[in-house]
């Protein structure tokens, strides 16, 4: 029997606000950098336009079925991509613990 060892799943989460498009290419090498380092391979990048509601951003939302899905449990982001919305962060990490299995790591700055 051959059996490959393989990296846990992770996921990226980016607020398409918060990022120039000239950076853009750069941020996303960044978080799967920062997956690998963890020992995760990062399967996407959730991008999240500019949320303006006092809804559920819906990208996050996705984020979070997604992590249930698959079975990820981890999600990098950088500082700030998780704050500045209508619904709290705390209550976004909540929702992503509770439905999506999952945890946030913040890339630092």
């Amino acid at each position: 029997m051959n059996h490959q060892l393989c990296s846990p799943l992770a996921y990226g989460y980016l607020r398409m606000d918060l990022i120039s498009p000239q950076s853009l290419a750069g941020t996303v090498a960044r978080l799967t950098a920062a997956a690998a380092e963890h020992g995760h391979e990062l399967a996407t990048v959730f991008y999240e336009d500019a949320p303006q509601s006092a809804t559920l951003p819906e990208a996050f939302a996705e984020l979070a079925m997604e992590c249930r899905r698959s079975g990820a449990h981890t999600v990098f982001t950088l500082p700030g991509h998780l704050g500045g919305m209508a619904i709290p962060r705390i209550c976004l990490l909540d929702f992503l613990a509770a439905r999506g299995s999952a945890h946030v790591w913040e890339l630092a700055a």
